[in-house]
């Protein structure tokens, strides 16, 4: 069985290889933004260039969990983030009932495909932020280290 360390150097790198893919997604979007007057490639080119951005906040969060303090939430800290998560819940199930209707209303084919990719997007976060909520509360907080054994 492989010491903890040596799994923490591995999942290290790989995040960090990821992190170097994640710099190039967003270089080559951001050229190709430069490149271009299309709207429509433009926007494909931000929404992949920020969603890389993202990703890249993650990935840091992670290594900074393995190789610094590990993250970890009080019972009042839960407390504050599960209300926090739900009002931002109530938010984005008012902004999917909005998109929704505009969906209803549009006809233009690019209309509709953006309208029905933030929709998507919108049930992501909601089903995301669901998730959030039930793994913090059944895991009673622990921190990622103590997880691992």
């Amino acid at each position: 069985m492989k010491k903890h360390t040596e799994d923490s150097k591995e999942l290290l790198r790989v995040i960090r290889n990821w992190q170097a893919i994640e710099d190039k997604t967003i270089a080559s979007a951001r050229e190709l933004m430069d490149k271009t007057d299309n709207p429509i490639i433009k926007m494909a080119m931000e929404m992949a260039s920020h969603d890389s951005e993202k990703h890249k906040v993650m990935q840091q969060m992670i290594i900074d969990n393995v190789t610094k303090e590990a993250v970890h939430l009080s019972p009042d800290e839960l407390a504050q983030l599960a209300g926090l998560l739900n009002e931002h819940m109530e938010m984005e199930a008012r902004s999917m009932a909005l998109a929704n209707e505009a969906l209803e209303k549009s006809e233009l084919f690019m209309t509709r495909y953006i309208l029905s990719y933030l929709i998507a997007d919108e049930e992501k976060h909601h089903d995301m932020m669901n998730k959030l909520l039930d793994d913090l509360k059944a895991a009673s907080v622990p921190t990622s280290v103590s997880s691992r054994f």
